[in-house]
């Protein structure tokens, strides 16, 4: 029996971030398949999102609290900084990940890449007014991992977790691809997190190979410069 249970569908970004999180730590795990909105799924998490987690008696929801009750329930390297300013800086990326980058990234790419898959048009105007928070974002996240490597210093911590499956999915978009081309930390940081074993194990490995194989138009929608 698995010791911890991730409930939610499987192709969640937020439970490979969770998983991520749990592969780091050297947890093993067992992804529960829901049916959204059903009254189970409400019963675990009341606003009707993904992951929720299960620990013997413990429940939770919200996915940063998942991973910091990983990161303090198990043993292995911890994934936040001891110093107060550390940990407070990996606070403010988790929130700049799901705050604005999230929307942002995981939208842009479903626009640019899911929907015409599927036949169906994107929002132009999305991708348009995208541009400008993108650049800003970008920017941010590369000249955070320049100074250590990842975006708190020389240690991954939750913070990468976070990040990382958003821009590894937005990289598949020629305006993700052509940013982290302008973008030298950033992209060796998405390399760096790509070449460690609880990447290999996660199911987004799989899907990010499936996305390469999705045709797509390959011109710019916009510059980035």
């Amino acid at each position: 029996m698995a010791t911890i249970k991730f409930h939610s569908l499987a192709e969640s970004a937020y439970l490979w971030t969770a998983i991520h999180v749990a592969d780091e730590k050297g947890v093993d795990y067992e992804v529960v398949p829901l049916t959204l909105g059903s009254p189970e799924h409400l019963a675990l998490h009341p606003f009707g999102k993904m992951p929720a987690f299960q620990h013997g008696a413990v429940v939770l929801y919200e996915t940063l609290a998942i991973a910091h009750y990983i990161d303090r329930a198990f043993a292995g390297r911890p994934l936040q900084p001891v110093a107060v300013l550390g940990q407070a800086e990996v606070l403010r990326w988790v929130s700049v990940v799901n705050s604005y980058v999230f929307p942002t990234m995981n939208r842009f790419m479903k626009e640019r890449l899911v929907r015409p898959a599927f036949g169906f048009k994107p929002d132009e105007a999305f991708l348009a007014e995208a541009r400008a928070p993108l650049l800003l974002q970008m920017r941010l996240i590369d000249e955070a991992v320049a100074e250590g490597g990842f975006l708190v210093g020389a240690e991954m911590t939750l913070a990468d977790s976070f990040l990382l499956p958003h821009l590894l999915f937005f990289s598949r978009t020629p305006e993700g691809s052509a940013l982290l081309a302008r973008s030298p930390a950033a992209s060796e940081w998405l390399s760096r997190m790509q070449a460690r074993p609880s990447y290999a194990k996660s199911p987004m490995s799989g899907v990010f190979e499936m996305f390469g194989r999705l045709k797509v138009a390959d011109e710019l929608l916009w510059a980035v410069d």
